[in-house]
């Protein structure tokens, strides 16, 4: 039976969705045994975990403008100096225990869903032995700072779109590790649901254009704002649902205000849902977010979407991805979103056109990546003396590989 560790953090809800699918994914085709684990919450301090996970939701949330100061800065980040970038604060306590469950799982994969485990394994495999084929996977349409040091860590690399290839080879990249798969999301995003059956099967009218108001997640929280402005501005006669998520306190709120809303709308208000996709199927267009998982969602169910312009940056240039060739949209205000949907509304033909240019999108990219990772052969670990490490001084030796390796790329950089 094939082994496979699949590593992811705690940063927003992406990479867990994206390990979780893959999890999913390779255990629908059997013969394998998966391990999930969040590589900062388990091993790493409560303070740290914290930074990485309601740190990353504070300042994408109430500090946008100061994180894309940040992001911008460290996207000319030297390459040489990716042994010890930021990033690496936040791993460099984990080896150990990431050693130990590597050696005593013994994975013939390991996938990871952030560059914080390719950094990882990258460190990890300058002092230790790593037989297993390591494979990482980026879920954002631009190639985010830090990705470089995860070079020699990680195998293959399965790439948003092919127009990430060169900046990942200008950064050292070997063009035989990088693969170009697209952004893997769950197979329930893939399949193609007729519009009319799907506002049936979820109780919806089936004639009014539907437009699916989706913030319920991570670091927004803009939904209720969104449907008010909606509410003011809308004259037709539309459905709008709204999916809050794990928002209990908009759920309520719009809840207890539905019977004073405009009768030319219908509401249809969710808590957290596990038909998404479902609801996707059955809307004309989506006001979401701009997370690589969302834009593929979005583009594997043939659903326009339109985004606020007011984005972390690495969201923006995934929203860029879909404007850049008409398939996408954003707004700085809600009269401008007003005016987006009321002109989708009245133009179904461009809705159409939207629709076609969104399949000529979508990927296979979950079935693709699960067949490069159970193609891959059985790991050997039997070369490999346990017994003898000591894993209480492996973070030591580890760190010192690791800025050793940094003191030899800046004196290569001299030369």
């Amino acid at each position: 039976m094939k082994k496979v560790l699949i590593l992811t953090v705690t940063a927003g809800n992406g990479h867990n969705s994206a390990a979780n699918a893959m999890k999913n994914k390779l255990e629908q085709i059997g013969g394998v045994e998966v391990k999930v684990v969040d590589i900062i919450k388990k091993y790493t301090s409560k303070f740290n975990s914290w930074i990485v996970d309601k740190g990353y939701n504070i300042a994408a949330g109430y500090l946008g403008g100061l994180y894309n100061v940040f992001y911008d800065s460290y996207m000319n980040y030297p390459v040489d100096k990716a042994s010890v970038c930021p990033p690496q604060f936040s791993v460099k306590d984990l080896n150990g225990e990431l050693l130990k469950l590597i050696y005593e799982f013994k994975p013939d994969v390991i996938y990871t869903t952030t560059y914080y485990g390719g950094m990882a394994l990258t460190n990890l495999r300058r002092v230790f032995p790593l037989p297993s084929v390591n494979i990482a996977c980026m879920l954002d349409y631009v190639v985010s700072p830090f990705w470089e040091a995860s070079i020699g860590g990680i195998d293959y690399l399965t790439l948003a779109h092919e127009e990430n290839r060169q900046v990942l080879l200008d950064k050292g990249f070997l063009n035989k590790n990088l693969i170009t798969t697209g952004i893997p999301v769950g197979d329930k995003f893939s399949v193609d649901i007729d519009k009319v059956k799907a506002r049936e099967m979820l109780g919806m009218d089936k004639t009014l254009f539907t437009v699916l108001i989706l913030f319920g997640g991570g670091h927004w929280h803009g939904g209720y704002e969104i449907l008010h402005a909606l509410l003011k501005k809308i004259k037709r006669n539309i459905q709008i649902v709204v999916a809050n998520g794990h928002n209990k306190k908009a759920k309520e709120k719009i809840d207890s205000e539905m019977k004073s809303y405009p009768k030319n709308f219908k509401i249809v208000n969710l808590g957290f849902t596990d038909k998404i996709d479902v609801y996707m199927s059955a809307s004309d267009v989506m006001v979401g977010k701009g997370g690589g998982l969302s834009v593929t969602e979005a583009i594997n169910k043939g659903l326009p979407l339109i985004s606020t312009a007011h984005l972390l940056r690495q969201e923006y240039y995934n929203i860029k991805f879909l404007k850049d060739r008409g398939l996408g949209f954003t707004f700085s205000n809600y009269k401008e979103l007003a005016m987006r949907l009321n002109d989708l509304y009245e133009n179904y033909g461009k809705l159409d056109e939207i629709r076609k240019g969104l399949d000529s999108l979508k990927t296979s990219a979950i079935e693709d990546i699960a067949k490069l990772i159970m193609e891959q052969p059985k790991a050997d670990y039997s070369k490999i003396d346990t017994a003898s490490i000591d894993y209480g001084k492996v973070n030591k030796m580890v760190n010192k590989g690791r800025k050793k390796a940094w003191k030899v790329n800046k004196h290569k950089k001299k030369k």
